[in-house]
């Protein structure tokens, strides 16, 4: 049996993942092998394989640059905090687009609340990395379930407390 690379050029992991079940099942077909001798097992440690490398790309807060990714997971993860920080940003583009929904006559406000939210994920990212790249992970795996994260919430809200 091949052995398939699991990052390629211009292949992503799903798409590694595929052709690695269809020479599963070229396998166990030219083998003859009977469908409950299958080797699920192989399959499975491969999929939990996929799945940690996406969590561990997912983890990343900033990009090379230095610049947040605001991911929906990093932005759920920082809500509270964007949410306290920004309120008066956001009251204001809510109040423009409530009085003229033209978009084009607050631009300038969305800008301004986007970038005390974009402010507010630099600064928590430079003040405590590890529990938000923990709790961003966890949010990202487990698909922004706030219940399934709660060890890591708490690390996070610990170590940069609500102002």
């Amino acid at each position: 049996m091949t052995k398939i690379p699991s990052k390629e050029k211009g292949i992503t992991n799903q798409l590694c993942l595929h052709l690695f079940k269809q020479s599963l099942r070229v396998f166990t077909a030219h083998n003859k092998i009977p469908p409950s001798q299958k080797p699920t097992n192989l399959l499975r440690k491969k999929r939990s394989l996929f799945r940690v490398r996406r969590w561990k790309m997912a983890t990343k807060v900033v990009d090379a640059a230095g610049e947040p990714i605001p991911t929906s997971s990093v932005l759920m993860s920082a809500a509270k905090h964007i949410e306290i920080k920004c309120k008066p940003e956001n009251v204001e583009f809510l109040k423009c687009k409530k009085k003229d929904p033209n978009p084009e006559k607050c631009l300038d406000k969305g800008r301004q609340a986007t970038r005390c939210a974009l402010g507010v994920l630099k600064d928590l990212y430079q003040r405590c990395k590890d529990p938000m790249e923990a709790y961003v992970g966890c949010m990202y795996y487990h698909t922004n379930e706030f219940d399934l994260c709660r060890k890591e919430q708490q690390a996070f809200e610990k170590a940069c407390p609500l102002d």
